[in-house]
């Protein structure tokens, strides 16, 4: 039966535009009456969408980046309750049959004050159910006192951040008269009537199929609707490639002290500069701002990027093994689970000039183990059919009706 869907993505990265949008060519493919919203710069992404469009407040992205950085919530209280006030004149002017959040936070207050059904798109490893290496970030600490001293600090301190960055989701939540979530930020990215894993279950160790709060249902892929470089033709297919990006969340400062770096190899490198500058196109580097990332991630040997989940999957669905270079939480949490597959190492950035560096790059080009990894892992992502996972849950989900505080 038709339904009208809303998809929120709260865009303040490329990643949280590209799942809504991906799931939104699968949705009005099932027949659905859908929207997007998203803020006005998604518009140049769009590509073919044929859905609706709807253009929210424009968001300080560059805030929320340093927040992040600077170990701060990445939203304050004011902040939420704007969008939630913003999400319920959405909710109210479109009556949809439900709605999907990409780290929306503030729908888990709006949505079910509007009793409309309420799914999110995460990563598994922002589950309280799974017990991951909590790799600390590259926090201002790190810089002044070093990792080991900062990884003992962050461990003790850790269980405290947590409780401290659920606060502003907390308070919005009293604010409208709705229980708390509890002490732990993981249980405020993950509130929704459905969670859906945009993961593989195999990938954390589990078995395919529902959890106690969401489902799995398989990597997202998703890149930008938009043309291949003019350069792409002037590759040599007989010369191996490494693909580079540091995507919309990375540090752009790093990205000419990488490339510089992998120039060593003597391969060519495809770079995805994401806008950072002082990236052009000479000899074996081939650069544009955007590039297809599942179309350079398939003629690569290598993908290095931010370790964040979409560029790394997309190196996994080609079996490429990933170098992933995190900034923060989430970045280092993805690359955790794919170093216990072998399918990746990681590097933080003080290591790019150093013998460790030298070391990894060596290994995913050479050692067979990474390779191999990453193609056994390609296998499992095949044997997900998202559109269908997808499509079955929703079904259940509106078909129940059970919008929970």
């Amino acid at each position: 039966m038709r339904k009208t869907i809303l998809l929120m993505a709260h865009d303040v990265t490329l990643a949280h535009l590209g799942r809504p949008l991906r799931i939104a060519t699968y949705l009005l493919a099932a027949g659905h009456d859908v929207i997007l919203a998203a803020s006005p710069d998604a518009k140049r992404f769009l590509g073919n969408f044929s859905g609706r469009f709807h253009a929210l407040r424009p968001i300080d992205k560059a805030r929320f980046i340093n927040n992040l950085a600077q170990g701060r919530p990445v939203f304050d209280f004011s902040t939420l309750l704007a969008f939630a006030e913003e999400d319920e004149e959405i909710l109210q002017a479109y009556r949809p049959d439900l709605v999907i959040g990409d780290f929306r936070l503030s729908l888990s207050a709006s949505a079910r004050r509007q009793r409309v059904p309420y799914a999110t798109i995460t990563n598994a490893y922002w589950s309280p159910a799974q017990s991951p290496r909590f790799t600390v970030p590259n926090l201002p600490m790190v810089d002044y006192l070093g990792v080991r001293i900062s990884q003992a600090l962050f461990d003790l301190a850790r269980p405290v951040a947590f409780a401290y960055h659920a606060l502003p989701m907390n308070a919005l939540r009293r604010h409208y008269g709705l229980p708390s979530l509890g002490l732990d930020l993981r249980s405020a990215y993950t509130d929704a009537d459905l969670v859906l894993f945009c993961d593989v279950a195999e990938l954390y160790g589990a078995s395919p199929g529902a959890t106690s709060n969401g489902i799995f249902i398989g990597p997202i892929q998703w890149s930008p609707d938009i043309p291949l470089p003019t350069w792409w033709d002037a590759l040599d297919p007989e010369r191996p490639i490494i693909y580079i990006t540091l995507g919309s969340s990375g540090d752009g400062k790093l990205l000419p002290r990488l490339v510089d770096r992998l120039r060593t190899t003597g391969m060519q490198l495809i770079v995805a500069s994401a806008g950072a500058p002082g990236i052009e196109t000479g000899g074996q580097v081939f650069s544009a701002d955007y590039i297809p990332g599942d179309a350079a991630a398939a003629r690569a040997r290598l993908v290095v990027c931010n370790g964040g989940s979409p560029t790394s999957m997309q190196a996994i669905a080609s079996g490429v093994p990933v170098l992933g270079v995190p900034g923060n939480l989430d970045q280092f949490l993805n690359m955790h689970y794919l170093e216990s597959w072998q399918a990746g190492l990681t590097l933080r950035k003080t290591q790019l000039l150093s013998p460790q560096a030298e070391t990894a790059i060596s290994a995913l080009l050479t050692n067979p183990v990474f390779g191999a990894a990453a193609q056994r892992l390609a296998a499992v992502c095949t044997h997900y059919d998202t559109a269908a996972l997808l499509g079955q849950a929703l079904e259940r989900l509106m078909q129940d009706g059970g919008v929970r505080p």
